[in-house]
């Protein structure tokens, strides 16, 4: 049977037998229907393909069963392989919008390289130039300090955006900040690939190569997928960021740490009036799951300052819409501050 169902599978695949086939390949991105990005040398490329929602529905269906596991309305996040050992991240319906199925395929390594052919296969000049790398961060910083000395706040959020910096967007109900959100994921570049996590599609996202996720807010719904499911499903679907509607309980601890270890640049929201309030509410969020409560409070304060670079206030006094005073974590460290200091202001 498990034979049968393998068989069937390479059929329904051979639409990607091309992709599938090449060494080049690193990652194979369906991210809808007709939709494909191959990625290829570090690089993510636009290609047609003939496979509709049914199709890709068949593929889901037997992939999962190949590894007893359901995949359906009710399962609708299935992380499974190929028989060739390719590995799958597949979203259906409730978990993206309904018409919608998106599968990531990531393709293994088939051989060692020996250590003596390490310098052909990558560039290692700078292999040991951490001082340098860190001037050319520090350097990323100054100029950004120097917009926001000099006012020019249209400029700031650009090239804040564009280097990678983390924002939090806080503010009360209807203050702006979702808004605000769309006008600066509309900077990002136009060639990065993004996971999108929302509880109602609110964001507006231009970039060609992205997926929505979507989980029911209240743990409400046929699947009940979380917040908390959908950031460690998006790991496996190679994106270069992850932007999170609002940060909530149930995966703040996720979204945090997916940004330290190496997913910077992402834009949420988060309740609270300014800066000291929102920076309050995350250690709280993240102080209250299981893996945050086993921190001491000064070594999560820690973690936490090294997340937040950029705080951005938003109010919303008689239909006038106000951005409040920001905090900026390059702007803190010359005073001799991080964002361990908002706790204490707070």
């Amino acid at each position: 049977m498990a034979g049968e169902a393998a068989r069937l599978l390479t059929f329904l695949l051979r639409p990607l037998a091309s992709w599938l086939d090449d060494p080049a390949t690193e990652e194979i991105c369906i991210n809808r229907p007709g939709e494909l990005f191959v990625r290829q040398r570090g690089q993510f490329r636009a290609e047609a393909v003939l496979l509709d929602y049914a199709a890709l529905e068949d593929i889901a269906t037997l992939a999962g069963a190949l590894r007893k596991q359901d995949v359906g309305p009710r399962s609708p996040l299935c992380a499974t392989e190929l028989p060739g050992g390719e590995r799958l991240q597949i979203c259906m319906p409730p978990a993206v919008p309904v018409g919608t199925l998106s599968i990531t395929i990531r393709k293994p390594g088939v051989s060692v390289a020996p250590l003596d052919s390490l310098v052909s296969r990558y560039r290692v000049a700078g292999w040991n130039n951490w001082a340098s790398r860190k001037e050319a961060a520090q350097r990323d910083f100054a100029a950004l300090l120097a917009l926001y000395d000099a006012g020019d706040i249209k400029t700031f959020l650009e090239r804040a955006v564009q280097a990678r910096i983390t924002i939090l967007l806080c503010g009360a109900t209807g203050s702006g900040k979702t808004t605000m959100s769309k006008t600066l994921i509309s900077a990002i570049p136009e060639r990065e690939r993004l996971i999108t996590i929302e509880d109602t599609l609110e964001l507006v996202i231009p970039q060609p190569n992205h997926v929505r996720l979507l989980y029911a807010k209240d743990n409400i719904g046929l699947a009940r997928v979380t917040p908390e499911m959908l950031l460690q499903a998006s790991l496996r679907m190679k994106p270069d960021r992850i932007l999170l509607q609002e940060l909530r309980d149930d995966a703040a601890w996720t979204y945090i740490n997916e940004i330290v270890s190496g997913h910077p640049g992402s834009i949420t929201t988060i309740h609270g009036r300014n800066p000291e309030q929102a920076f309050r509410r995350l250690f709280a969020l993240v102080k209250g799951s299981p893996q945050g409560g086993r921190w001491d409070d000064r070594t999560l304060m820690e973690f936490l300052s090294a997340a937040v670079d950029l705080i951005i206030p938003f109010h919303n006094e008689g239909a006038v819409y106000e951005i409040g005073e920001v905090w900026f974590a390059a702007d803190a460290a010359r005073r001799g501050e991080s964002a361990a200091h908002l706790l204490r202001a707070a």
